[in-house]
């Protein structure tokens, strides 16, 4: 993945371990999580090595994976999703801020949706848009996930599509609290996300 961007537009959100894939699972480097408003392909949002440049940049699907790896190194379930649910809502929350404290707000009529969308082209994913009464409804083609794992050999996918979620939630809830999002609960489920405004008998 090649982002040809202005550094002065990117912003660097967070940053996180990268571990060995051996069983150990020892820290071998880090990553930087960053975003820019592309003029062309709107918000990007993608991982890279400091001072690595474009060559070692790496999509949202690989950073989670690359981030479910990481968590192994609790070897303890629980803690590994905790860590993994943490991870999620902060790049959501920080992500949020990046949108709100930019033009990218005044530009959609809907932020919560335009963000979910923003994260599904940052997966690589092929999805299409349909409007179901008060639901928007993004409907993945195939598992993107899924797919970088088999392509990377970094197979913790349940666990990134945790985080995934808990990204997502965070994300929307941050722009607008009385938006609802609703993400597949698996890896493997079917792959359509939601976002619709509360009902209210």
């Amino acid at each position: 993945m090649m982002m040809h961007v202005s550094e002065r537009r990117v912003t660097r959100l967070c940053q996180y371990p990268i571990a060995s894939a051996d069983m150990y699972y020892c820290e071998v480097n880090q990553r930087d999580v960053c975003v820019c408003d592309d003029p062309e392909k709107g918000l990007r949002i993608w991982g890279e090595i400091p001072s690595g440049g474009t060559v070692t940049a790496v999509d949202l699907c690989q950073i989670f994976l690359e981030y479910a790896m990481y968590c192994q190194t609790w070897r303890d379930l629980s803690q590994a999703y905790c860590a993994m649910q943490e991870f999620g809502e902060c790049l959501g929350v920080a992500l949020a801020r990046y949108i709100q404290d930019s033009v990218l707000i005044e530009r959609a009529a809907n932020p919560g949706a335009y963000a979910l969308e923003s994260v599904l082209k940052s997966m690589n994913a092929h999805f299409t848009v349909e409007q179901v009464g008060p639901e928007l409804r993004f409907i993945v083609a195939c598992c993107q996930l899924q797919e970088t794992a088999e392509h990377t050999g970094l197979m913790e996918v349940e666990l990134a599509h945790y985080g995934i979620n808990a990204l997502c939630q965070s994300l929307i809830h941050a722009i607008d609290p009385d938006q609802v999002v609703h993400a597949p609960l698996a890896a493997r489920a079917d792959h359509i996300f939601s976002v619709m405004a509360p009902v209210y008998a």
